[in-house]
């Protein structure tokens, strides 16, 4: 299989109630994490894309993961990264997806309720296209949170602007070939649920979304 971009508006609506979501300068979601295993098999995925710098391989010491590029496939938009070549950030204790996004993107993430910006972009700490992707809880977010991930890795990554790449996910992941491209197999155990701006405001009281 093989993701692709997909038209921004054309996202389709979220169904259910936004997660709700620890809003400060650690963003997190709290709640509607779904069942592990999406999240497991996305991380694993996007870490197997080309040009993604080797992630460490001792996930059991980690509360986050950084996916970042390798410097020479970056584009020197500093617009599309969280800090150096980093474009998208998994917290793993409260399972949060972060990625940075067009603008346009984002704007139509959000207004579909898939997403909602990060409360660092308002202070100029993170770019303005940065958002809380919230955890995919079927296979079709499975799917839309894919699309999100290209567009940000498409958005970050200048080799894929000049020629195209496959970016592939796979049904039933290969641990041999994931450690000889040197990516972390995260187990189901690794993403516990603590169960704890773009367009015009969506933010409520209670730092939650409606």
């Amino acid at each position: 299989m093989t993701t692709r971009r997909i038209a921004s508006a054309a996202l389709a609506v979220r169904n259910g109630l936004r997660p709700k979501t620890i809003i400060g300068p650690l963003h997190v979601q709290c709640d509607r994490h779904g069942d592990p295993k999406y999240l497991k098999q996305l991380l694993n995925d996007v870490l197997s894309w080309p040009h993604i710098e080797p992630t460490p391989t001792s996930p059991n010491h980690v509360d986050k993961v950084s996916i970042r590029l390798q410097e020479i496939a970056a584009t020197n938009d500093s617009s599309a990264f969280i800090t150096g070549t980093e474009f998208a950030r998994v917290l793993l204790a409260a399972p949060t997806i972060i990625l940075v996004l067009p603008l346009v993107c984002a704007h139509w993430a959000i207004v579909k309720g898939w997403a909602e910006p990060h409360y660092l972009h308002s202070f100029g700490l993170m770019p303005a296209g940065t958002v809380i992707v919230y955890t995919p809880r079927s296979r079709d977010e499975l799917e839309v949170c894919y699309s999100l991930f290209f567009e940000s890795y498409y958005f970050a990554c200048e080799f894929v602007r000049e020629r195209p790449v496959q970016a592939s996910r796979a049904e039933k992941p290969d641990r041999k070939i994931a450690e000889e491209r040197g990516r972390v197999d995260f187990a189901g155990g690794d993403l516990q649920a603590n169960g704890c701006q773009i367009c015009s405001p969506l933010r409520t009281q209670g730092g939650t979304y409606e």
